[in-house]
């Protein structure tokens, strides 16, 4: 299996872009979310969402099948949309704090966005893991 890129810089966005081709014809075939920071407490629990985890897995059809295994950590909000629809277009920015934004299309709004699946997170890595 192949080593994981790491999103960090805007030529980190671009060669993640240029690589899985923005997963046009892409397919959500996989979610995977976990939370290593649950904590019990005397009064209930704490949720650490610097321990979060979300992984997933799109089959891109326009670069031979591949699957890109996609993964975010420290989550701030996501939302994954399952209407069986391709993803035509991605794209990836980054927030005035630093966050990175992943859109399983090219939006100009947050209204637009939710629309969508979406990702903001602190940390997002990728790897081609089927090809």
């Amino acid at each position: 299996m192949r080593m994981f890129s790491i999103i960090k810089t805007k030529e980190n966005v671009e060669n993640f872009l240029d690589k899985t081709n923005a997963l046009h014809d892409g397919y959500i075939i996989s979610v995977q979310y976990t939370n290593g920071g649950v904590t019990k407490l005397d009064y209930g629990y704490y949720f650490n969402q610097e321990k979060t985890k979300l992984i997933i897995q799109v089959l891109v059809t326009s670069i031979w099948d591949s699957i890109i295994e996609i993964e975010f950590e420290n989550l701030l909000e996501w939302q994954i949309k399952d209407g069986q629809w391709g993803i035509t277009d991605s794209s990836i920015i980054f927030d005035e704090n630093g966050s990175i934004i992943w859109l399983d299309d090219v939006y100009t709004t947050a209204e637009e966005m939710k629309k969508g699946s979406y990702v903001i997170a602190k940390n997002m890595k990728w790897r081609i893991i089927d090809n």
